[in-house]
């Protein structure tokens, strides 16, 4: 593979798959436990090639951010929207995301929760992108209740989304920690009791 390609030329590696890589890193270590070295030896990119494509390594931490949310927070948002199976259906699939997870040995939880508490208070570019993938799922919750239960007031709708979210996220944050698959099961029960 050649990376140190001249001005002009394309480079020679997949800047997304490469931006996915450095997005798992910074995803499962946080931003101060991933270095230049790390991200190098993942990639098998020089640092010139890096910082060519990408940035230094703030720019790379908030490209990883949107690239999460073009591939993770998209598709969970996709998936509350699809019309093809019932709403409570969709709701449930997607509060037991993070145990169906846990269930597959991937206790990573969700980047943009771990970087809400690793970066977002200490950097407003990282505060903005997780602001934004976390309103992008509760627009999508919105749109699942409001199918779900027409007869609720638009206050009340987004109000039971930010609940809905604030239990996903929670469980995401509990599989992180090593909570017990059976352990969590209840709070999905609740959650979908409360739509």
């Amino acid at each position: 593979m050649r990376e140190d390609a001249a001005p002009g030329r394309p480079r020679e590696f997949d800047e997304t798959d490469m931006l996915r890589r450095i997005m798992t890193l910074f995803w499962r270590k946080g931003y101060e436990g991933v270095s230049l070295a790390d991200i190098m030896a993942e990639t098998g990119l020089k640092k010139g090639s890096l910082y060519a494509a990408y940035g230094d390594k703030r720019a790379m931490y908030l490209k990883a951010l949107a690239q999460y949310e073009a591939d993770v927070v998209d598709s969970a948002a996709k998936m509350l929207k699809d019309g093809s199976a019932p709403p409570l259906e969709r709701l449930e699939a997607f509060l037991s995301a993070p145990l169906d997870a846990a269930r597959n040995h991937d206790r990573s939880g969700c980047f943009l929760c771990n970087a809400s508490a690793d970066q977002a208070d200490l950097d407003k570019d990282a505060k903005a992108q997780v602001t934004k993938g976390f309103d992008h799922l509760t627009r999508s919750l919105f749109s699942l209740l409001t199918d779900f239960r027409a007869g609720l007031s638009s206050d009340e709708t987004l109000a039971k989304a930010r609940t809905l979210l604030a239990i996903y996220v929670g469980l995401r944050v509990m599989v992180r920690s090593g909570a017990s698959i059976d352990q969590l099961k209840p709070s999905v029960k609740l959650g979908l009791s409360l739509a």
